[in-house]
């Protein structure tokens, strides 16, 4: 009886080590798409951490006065001192530790100046058909916060909804009969300034470190696939167990 020892030198061994080419170019054209994804992730990760660095930078200067600002950019620290007049509105659908409310949009008139501004985050009523009580103060006051960009979407809000001061978000096609002093911008204010509700705003969609997790996973994958590949398509264990 002979025994049939391949070659690692021969033209045949290449061919022999692969015994599912199925799965060969099924892998090996995956393999690099996993690799080219994490590393996407990881630029993505890269500019994120970027952009949070800018935020912390504009959060961390001091607030100016908006009477005074010429040149409006989002996140840039802003004060301002006056009422809050009667006209709100509560935006629907709204979070804050795994919890559903509202966020409530309030004008404030800062001598002739009307902007719109958000206080920040109270929970549902015990029903949806209650609509929650929103207090603010009567008196003359000052406030902080950033600016933040109105979102230029068409509205889906019926005139009823809007009557009854629940919509589902904020666009320039609600704001634009408000008489306000810009359009285009509203105001968060800060967590210690006064008349704030529940804040804690998300500045941007995802962080560096969930970006960085799915880079993580997609080498996983890659990795993964390639020994699977390696133990189910190839002879490679065989054959290094006979040269040994």
């Amino acid at each position: 009886m002979t025994v049939e020892i391949p070659s690692v030198s021969s033209d045949n061994t290449s061919v022999s080590l692969i015994r599912n080419w199925s799965i060969t170019l099924f892998s090996f054209g995956f393999i690099p798409v996993f690799v080219l994804l994490g590393f996407w992730q990881l630029g993505r990760a890269d500019d994120k951490r970027i952009i949070d660095l800018e935020i912390n930078s504009r959060l961390s200067s001091q607030p100016e006065n908006l009477h005074l600002v010429t040149n409006l950019k989002k996140f840039l620290p802003v004060k301002l001192d006056g009422n809050y007049s009667d006209e709100y509105f509560l935006l629907d659908n709204r979070t804050r530790t795994g919890k559903v409310g509202y966020e409530v949009l309030q004008v404030f008139i800062s001598g002739e100046q009307r902007w719109l501004i958000n206080r920040g985050w109270i929970p549902f009523s015990a029903s949806r058909d209650v609509m929650p009580e929103v207090n603010y103060p009567k008196d003359k006051i000052k406030i902080n916060g950033f600016l933040y960009p109105v979102e230029n979407l068409k509205s889906k809000e019926t005139k009823e909804k809007i009557i009854n001061r629940r919509i589902q978000n904020v666009n320039k096609e609600i704001v634009q009969n408000m008489t306000l002093s810009n359009n285009n911008w509203i105001v968060r204010l800060s967590a210690d300034s006064e008349s704030a509700l529940i804040t804690d705003w998300q500045l941007v969609n995802s962080s560096v470190d969930r970006h960085i997790a799915y880079a993580i996973q997609w080498f996983a994958m890659a990795a993964a696939l390639f020994f699977l590949w390696l133990f189910t398509a190839t002879n490679f264990i065989k054959v290094n167990k006979i040269n040994n």
